[in-house]
């Protein structure tokens, strides 16, 4: 165990070998949030906002981090800049997360608040803000950043008009889980940007994005891709477009801000949309990055 959600800790790691799960504890269970690889940071909001562990972090095998306190970071920015760009694109990405759910939320309660003032029925309500009338004992811990699943409320149809079909549940995981995730290409042009014919997915988050050809250019800081892609103009692929991620039993796509969107079985996801997030599905999905006439198509099978 590295560190347990609630230390006080504020060391910020990346790992050099082995690999890390990230876990919240649930009700009677651990989620895991994330099993990350080489070259993966965690932690590192804490030596920024001084807050207790949001989460926990455990080797999953024999594990080597590179460990930057607040003290390094400070000297790093004088002395070695060039050490702290990992870092730099982890503090972007997070950034990039925080923005969206946000301008997500607000839309959400812009829409609830629209239906409210036309007397429409609504399926998401907005609780007060109770006042504080007596001493806090307990401190007040903000929301955790480590849950990105967004699940869309259902929405209410206008007056007069039929409701639309109710979102098929998805149905649960296999008894252990799945056992293998795999993304291989359904076009010759995306099976020609593959590194290899079948890309297994070991690590969560899995991240997509276009592939930079002038790392010189600093495009590392900005952008930070497990599978860059490479893609010519127009852009089908934005420099940060998707991710596989994973929150407990459940494996689902988040955009990260694509330009052109997201397209998962069929249902188109992003800001543009209701959704960031949509669940994967046992056996196999379809995952489009760009417009429907997009080339990059491609096939993520769990199993």
């Amino acid at each position: 165990m590295i560190f347990r959600e609630g230390d006080t800790t504020q060391e910020a790691y990346r790992i050099i070998r082995g690999r890390v799960e990230i876990s919240i504890a649930g009700e009677g269970k651990a989620v895991i949030l994330a099993q990350l690889g080489e070259g993966d940071i965690f932690g590192e909001m804490a030596m920024v906002d001084e807050r207790p562990r949001s989460a926990s972090a455990q080797c999953l095998e024999v594990t080597e981090c590179e460990i930057l306190t607040a003290e390094n970071f400070n000297e790093a920015v004088l002395q070695r800049p060039d050490i702290l760009i990992p870092y730099l694109a982890s503090f972007f990405e997070r950034l990039r997360t925080a923005n969206d759910r946000l301008r997500m939320e607000i839309r959400m309660r812009a829409r609830a608040e629209q239906q409210a003032g036309s007397g429409a029925p609504t399926a998401m309500t907005v609780a007060p803000v109770a006042r504080v009338v007596a001493p806090v004992v307990a401190p007040i811990v903000a929301p955790s950043l480590e849950l990105t699943r967004v699940v869309a409320p259902p929405m209410v149809a206008p007056a007069g008009k039929p409701a639309g079909p109710a979102p098929a549940p998805v149905a649960p995981p296999p008894p252990g889980g799945y056992q293998s995730i795999v993304l291989t290409a359904l076009t010759e042009h995306a099976r020609a940007r593959l590194p290899e014919a079948v890309v297994t997915i070991n690590k969560f988050p899995f991240r997509i994005g276009r592939k930079h050809d002038m790392p010189s250019k600093g495009a590392t800081v900005f952008a930070s891709n497990d599978l860059p892609i490479g893609d010519d103009k127009p852009y089908q692929i934005s420099r940060n477009h998707c991710s596989i991620e994973r929150e407990g039993d459940h494996f689902f796509v988040r955009d990260r801000g694509s330009s052109v969107g997201t397209v998962v079985n069929d249902k188109p996801i992003g800001l543009a949309e209701d959704t960031l997030t949509c669940d994967l599905l046992g056996g196999d999905n379809v995952l489009l990055l760009g417009a429907d006439d997009s080339p990059f198509k491609f096939k993520v099978t769990l199993s």
